[in-house]
């Protein structure tokens, strides 16, 4: 099969949506032996490193991407050409901006069916942020671009719930996102964060995601401030702007918690997995979470996580055994932190259940193969 991706960005700095793409297209093109191309906005320069990982499939990015529908110069005529050549579909990740705006209409202009992956931009939190502008998009372009969609693509049966009342025509599907799991088979040995950050054994909480206010930090903070244990340490990893890292940093140094959080920035590769394994407990309490790529690396090492009930996976976290859910609170999460930390043997229970669960459920060639179905199903009808 012929499958072209459109996505505003594939640089792994800029979160799930883009690493997710750049797993799967490369488990189509090498393992499901699918012809696989895949249009940005990105700048070219940016992603070279991302391109060379994507085994045999192929990367256009017409970028760097301007104005506030992040549009790229070149994007508009890389999928026009793309749709000339032939293809069989079109899976669109992403919402309110140019290129999948543009892959959407080039598609129904071309007679090729296409998919939208929306990426918990239609949640009803994130329909929240910018409201009047994105009401505006949904009535001119949005709407329109996913009612005309072969199929909807959720990674979570919450996802799809909470889409619902916006009555959209196309079939749903809910297929979750995947883990390569030849990243995981080799077990991380323990120790190799802690020794490079100076942790010793202290307990060590770890976030490992975007930096970003819809995170909830701005609740991890405080709620790690009121740990009995002194000692215990939290590790905040992930890119994010400037502005608001220094922001962070003040807020920890407000809090008395300064010198027991490390602001490590980006970790990626094997060096994620590594200081993933070296944590005692892993936290995510966003304030809106489509999936959580994140979570299910953690899992995938064995380490047990604490998530907000937010995060669109919690139900199948907390149904697995393998972590706890708490509301988007400081107090509730303060006192989940606490009593999680204080019980050792019930962390490594859950971590113990968490490898096999993910490698049973969220390894990409089951994944693929979900998808695969799909687009079968769509290119029949």
């Amino acid at each position: 099969m012929k499958i072209l991706h459109v996505c505003t960005s594939i640089d792994p700095q800029t979160g799930g949506p883009a690493n997710v793409l750049a797993r799967l297209a490369r488990v189509q093109s090498e393992a499901c032996g699918h012809e696989v191309h895949i249009i940005t906005a990105d700048d070219p320069a940016r992603v070279r490193d991302v391109s060379a990982g994507l085994g045999a499939a192929r990367l256009a990015a017409g970028g760097p991407a301007r104005g506030p529908f992040a549009k790229g110069p070149r994007t508009v005529e890389m999928i026009d050409e793309r749709l000339r050549t032939g293809v069989d579909l079109v899976h669109i990740h992403g919402l309110w901006q140019h290129a999948p705006h543009v892959a959407a209409a080039k598609a129904r202009t071309a007679r090729v069916p296409y998919i939208f992956r929306p990426c918990g931009m239609l949640d009803p939190w994130s329909l929240n942020q910018g409201r009047l502008r994105k009401r505006a998009f949904l009535l001119l372009r949005g709407r329109r671009d996913l009612n005309r969609a072969a199929a909807l693509h959720f990674t979570t049966e919450t996802e799809r719930r909470l889409v619902e009342p916006l009555g959209l025509a196309p079939p749903a599907h809910v297929i979750a996102n995947g883990l390569d799991w030849g990243e995981f088979e080799l077990q991380p040995v323990r120790g190799a964060f802690r020794a490079a950050h100076g942790i010793g054994d202290r307990p060590l909480v770890m976030f490992l995601s975007r930096v970003h206010h819809k995170k909830g930090l701005d609740l991890l903070l405080p709620a790690f401030a009121r740990l009995a244990d002194r000692q215990a340490m939290l590790a905040i990893i992930g890119p994010g702007e400037p502005e608001y890292l220094t922001h962070l940093q003040a807020r920890a140094q407000q809090l008395g918690i300064g010198d027991r959080v490390i602001f490590p920035g980006m970790i990626a590769g094997r060096g994620r997995l590594e200081a993933l394994r070296d944590a005692d407990l892993f936290c995510l309490p966003s304030y809106q979470e489509n999936f959580g790529v994140s979570v299910i690396e953690a899992l995938g090492v064995g380490t047990p996580v604490l998530i907000s009930d937010q995060v669109n996976i919690q139900g199948e976290v907390a149904a697995a055994g393998v972590g706890e859910v708490v509301p988007c609170r400081v107090e509730p999460l303060a006192a989940k932190l606490e009593a999680m930390l204080a019980d050792r043997s019930r962390l490594a229970e859950m971590g113990a259940h968490a490898r096999p669960w993910v490698e049973r459920t969220f390894r990409w060639d089951v994944i693929a193969g979900k998808i695969d179905a799909m687009y079968a199903a769509v290119v029949r009808a």
